[in-house]
């Protein structure tokens, strides 16, 4: 087969090009979600994707093209999990016994099922990451509480109340436990999610301000641009699609 030859043709063929990015975003955004370790938004997305999934032709036989994109969706979920902060010989080990299972997977339900543990498990690593750097069930939860709501305006004060605690004793033992201040943290995990999205999605300033939480956008750049040096649009254009794309 002349590849050359037969991208030109499907790129000339291609008429869904709009669909393709759209589906492209949403795929990314559901591996950040595994990479947070948030459970919670892991099940809504397992049970969106199990109502709207739709898989590319990789090959004719059915669980053969389910089995394709299922390893391909290990291979992205460890990359993105090594990013976050898992250890690299747990994540590729991992992925070895996901895909030895699939492999050996016998019908599709079967590998859809292995497919939904794999992302549970390592959903579930990245949240034992967060909570093993503490001590108390108070950061515990109360960490468990940020990355379940870093989509909302959170402050102190709320996730004290969250979790019926006082806030100055909530502010102290945080800043004990994990040497920095809870603000400084909730910041901090905001701006790696607005990090993650600038260097794989097309979404603007506006639409990451909104979906973190920000009370403007303006707010948003002058917090983020404190944070990393640069402005979101300035991080995009030097990191934009960078990172496991490019095997660093």
């Amino acid at each position: 087969m002349n590849i050359e030859k037969e991208l030109a043709r499907r790129l000339m063929n291609e008429g869904e090009s709009g669909n393709r990015q759209v589906a492209y975003n949403s795929e990314i955004s559901f591996y950040e979600i595994v990479a947070s370790g948030n459970s919670h938004r892991l099940e809504e997305g397992l049970k969106m994707m199990s109502e709207t999934q739709t898989l590319g032709v990789l090959s004719p036989d059915k669980l053969r093209n389910f089995k394709y994109h299922t390893v391909i969706l290990t291979a992205l979920v460890s990359r993105f999990c090594i990013e976050a902060g898992l250890e690299i010989s747990v994540a590729y080990n991992l992925s070895d016994i996901f895909i030895e299972l699939i492999d050996a997977a016998s019908s599709v339900e079967e590998v859809n099922n292995i497919q939904n543990e794999l992302l549970r498990t390592y959903c579930r690593k990245m949240s034992d990451l967060a909570k093993n750097r503490v001590v108390s069930r108070h950061i515990v939860v109360a960490i468990d509480y940020i990355r379940s709501h870093i989509q909302e305006n959170l402050t102190v004060e709320s996730i004290a109340d969250s979790l019926s605690l006082n806030a100055s004793y909530l502010s102290k033992l945080f800043k004990q436990e994990m040497g920095i201040t809870l603000s400084r943290y909730i910041r901090d995990q905001k701006i790696n999610v607005a990090c993650n999205m600038l260097r794989h999605l097309d979404e603007s300033s506006l639409t990451i301000a909104n979906y973190l939480g920000f009370s403007s956008q303006s707010h948003f750049i002058q917090v983020f641009k404190k944070s990393t040096g640069m402005t979101p649009e300035e991080y995009r254009r030097k990191n934009y699609h960078q990172s496991w794309m490019n095997g660093e």
